[in-house]
Formats: structure tokens, sequence, C-alpha cells
């Protein structure tokens, strides 16, 4: 049996049970789910490795990826529901274990849950979000498209993971753990939230713990037609070294850490559709070389801002213009994905958009900050990274869209200059022709063309080409 067919029984059967239990319990029954599959050939004339628009690996060749979730929600008594998640995949391990799914099963997990219209709390798997600096995926405003940064693999976090290859991920803010969360709002204008969570994250010795807060007034401004957001939040993510150590020995080399995050964020409304938005975050990691006769202990401590101004020009054109400041030594684990450490620089954003059509411009200009300007004195080489991109989708009959896209990334040695002129690049053409056949359901087929560039190796071209569907059941 192929694999498709596998794939396809094996949902029809999945389906066939879901409806079974529906019919057991009754109307009661919330059932949710989606389905991904992918048919994909990569080629390149390149014969070592190759990596496409976000600078990850890809294997050559036809490949056959396909994603099947199942979600079952049952009222148990009032206010009340109990439930469960069924996962099927063909993904490999790693890209599972890279997030931005913290499970303790690549099979499911369950959840139960208390909900008044004040008080939730939850006891399982649960999805969080909270700040492109604290904890997030990936950022909507950064362009996932784009890359963000030009690379989301290149020394990122640890725990935000990496997008791979062979993932069936599509990029949004969510990171889905499981431990237990809990908000309240207890008025109009003032809200909180919690969470704790224990995950196995994949290339760390230990598994992690990660617990944190959100506080927050939000505020109707009557003036200009929207509201006042201020909120406060800290993160804290380290080594389970307990339970690990009991489990055995600790290899010579283990590293433990310690990284907590503090951060303010608020949503300024100074005129109808204009408003100032952004965050500000401490971070500080501890760290710790275990399984030596004599530990060696570390701590940094850094600061990271994101200020925007927005604007919304007419009910179609809207401006997004931004400064993004991460010093040195700031760090956050579950940062969102385009955010490095050491980079200062500018983001500007412009849409343009009705029913029918959507055109997109991105330009994000960052640099590495100059020691000599923190008073560490010695000049070292400045390193820049250019990202632009310019997007269009446009409804060329009911429920069939065209998209074209063209994204280019950079990095290389400032030269004084803003330039795109530098020692490693890489250029995506990007062309998909998607029909809607309901509910965020469609099937697409795409092109992405990526030309990698680079002074110091040899250019090489990767042509993708792929048939994707998505389904939503119910």
């Amino acid at each position: 049996m192929s694999g498709t067919t596998k794939v396809l029984s094996l949902v029809l059967l999945m389906s066939l049970c879901a409806s079974a239990v529906c019919f057991a319990v009754g109307e009661d029954l919330e059932i949710t789910g989606d389905v991904r599959w992918r048919l994909r050939h990569v080629d390149s004339g390149e014969r070592g490795t190759i990596t496409g628009t976000y600078g990850e690996f890809l294997n050559r060749g036809f490949s056959q990826k396909h994603r099947f979730v199942l979600e079952l929600a049952h009222p148990v008594a009032k206010g009340v529901r109990v439930g469960g998640m069924i996962r099927v995949s063909n993904e490999d391990e790693e890209v599972l274990q890279s997030g931005p799914e913290y499970l303790s099963s690549d099979v499911g997990s369950a959840f139960i849950e208390y909900q008044t219209p004040t008080v939730m709390s939850r006891v399982g798997y649960y999805s969080v979000g909270y700040t492109p600096l604290s904890l997030m995926r990936w950022d909507l405003e950064d362009d996932p498209e784009g890359g963000g940064g030009g690379c989301a693999v290149c020394g990122g976090p640890g725990g935000a993971g990496a997008i791979l290859g062979e993932t069936l991920e599509e990029l949004g803010p969510d990171i889905t753990f499981e431990g237990i969360k809990v908000a309240a709002a207890p008025s109009e204008t003032f809200g909180t939230s919690a969470f704790f969570a224990r995950s196995t994250i994949a290339g760390e010795a230990y598994p992690v713990l990660t617990f944190g807060g959100r506080a927050g007034i939000k505020k109707y401004v009557k003036r200009t037609s929207s509201f006042l957001d201020v909120a406060a939040v800290i993160v804290r993510s380290q080594d389970d070294r307990k339970s690990s150590d009991d489990e055995g020995e600790i290899e010579p080399g283990s590293t433990v850490f310690n990284n907590v995050v503090y951060g303010v964020t608020w949503h300024v409304p100074l005129v109808k559709e204009l408003a100032v938005t952004g965050e500000w975050t401490l971070g500080r990691t501890e760290s710790e070389d275990l399984g030596r006769p004599l530990s060696r202990r570390t701590e940094t401590q850094g600061r990271g801002a994101i200020a925007s101004l927005s604007a919304k020009v007419d009910r179609s054109l809207s401006v997004d213009a931004s400064y993004i400041y991460l010093s040195p030594n700031w760090d956050s684990y579950f940062r969102a994905l385009s955010y490095n450490p050491n980079r200062q620089g500018v983001r500007i954003r412009l849409e343009y958009g009705d029913d029918n059509l959507l055109v997109a411009l991105f330009a994000k200009y960052l640099k590495t900050i100059d020691p000599a300007s923190l008073n560490d004195g010695d000049p070292v080489e400045i390193l820049v990274y250019p990202t632009l991109s310019a997007r269009g989708y446009a409804r060329v009959m009911p429920n069939l869209n065209l998209g074209l896209a063209a994204v280019y990334s950079g990095e290389g040695v400032e030269d004084g200059n803003l330039t795109l002129d530098v020692e490693r690049q890489r250029l995506t053409w990007l062309g998909t022709l998607t029909y809607e056949f309901g509910k965020d359901s469609s099937v697409t087929l795409e092109e992405r063309y990526v030309q990698n560039g680079s002074d110091i190796s040899p250019d090489y071209n990767v042509s993708m080409l792929s048939l994707y569907v998505r389904a939503a059941i119910w």
C-alpha cells in the first residue's frame, strides 16, 4: 500500500471513529481536525548540502509528507470540558521535537478545562504566545515569507527550535505546551494569565521547565476609536536538573541554564488610525558547566526592544515602521525565531489590499552592535543583515487565487554604506496557485526557486515544486 493510500485510509478510519464517538455521547461533542498532505520534488545542481528560504536543510528528490490532527472535547459539567488530541504524521522525529508543539508523546495529548465568564483554567495541553521577545514561535509582523532576519535556523535559540526542511508547519505565533494554564479577567479593563510547562527539547541534555505570566490593562479610548493596551510579562525557562540527575550520571561537558525575561508591552493610540506599539525586555541567563571536578558558572544580562509607529492611511493601505535593538548579551529562550542577540536596525512594512488583491512590501536592515559603543573598546567587524520582500496575491476567479513573491536576504560585512552587496545572499522566487474548496481548506500548487550566492563557496540554485492539500474537518 502506498504512503498516500495509507494516510487517506487512516483519515477515513479516524473520521469514522470520531463519528461513532459523536453518536455515542450525543451532539455536545466538539470535533475539529486538520489534514495536511504535501507531495514535493526538490532538485538542485549542487552536489553538497542544499538549503531553502530560511536556511533550512533540504533533501533531494520526491517526498510525501502528511499530518492528521483530530481534536475532541466534551462538556462533563457546567463550565467543565475534557478532551484530547490525536496526531498522526510521517514527519521526521526531529521535526516534531523542534517545535512549536512540545508534547510528551508524538501521537497526541489530553486536557481538562474549567471556564466561567471571568476565570479559565486548563490542565494538559494548551496553546500560549506572549510577545516576540519573550515567548512566541513566529512574529507575524516580521514577514514569514521573508524569513525575518534572513535565517531562522542560524544561531537561533534552543527553545524556539528551528524550521526544518521536512516540516508541514505553517508559521504562526502560538507554542503548544503540556502543563497548566490559568487566566482571569475580573474586570473589563484588567486581565492576567499564567502558565507552567515541562518539555523535552531537541538537543538539550535536560527536560526544560518553563513558566510565566502576563498582567495588563486594556481601555477603550473613544477619541481614537481603539484600545489602550499596556501589560507586564515574565517568562522563565530552566533545566529540570533534579528529575534528570535521578535518571543517570551527568555526562562530562553538560551545561545547564536558567533564563528569565522581564518585559513591558504597549499599544498607545495617538489619533484615529495612528498608534505607537512596542516591547521592552530585560533578559538574564545563568549557565553552569557540570560533569567536571570544578563546575563553572556564568551570568549574562542584556536588553531588547521593538518600538513601532503604525498607521492606517485609508481602508486599504497600512504602514508600519519599527526600530529593533537587541544587545549582545540579551537572550530569551522562547523568543520568536527570527530574532537573534546583538542586532539593531529598522523594519518597514507596507500593505495594500481589498477582497480581491493584496500587495505587501517588507524591508528589514539589521547590523551587529559596535562594542565601542558599549565601552568595550576594541573595534570589530560590523555585520549587516538586509532582508527585502515583495508579495502579491490576487483572486483571479471565485475560489482561485494567484500568488507571486520575491524574497531577498543576506549577510555580510558593513562597508560604511547601506548596501545589499554582501558576501552571502539568498533570493527566493515564489509562485502559488490556490483553489479553496471550503473553510480553511485548499489545494495549492507551488514552485519555490531559491538562488544561493556566496563569495566563499560555489553558487547554486534549488527548485521546490509542491502540491499541498490543507483540509479542515468539521
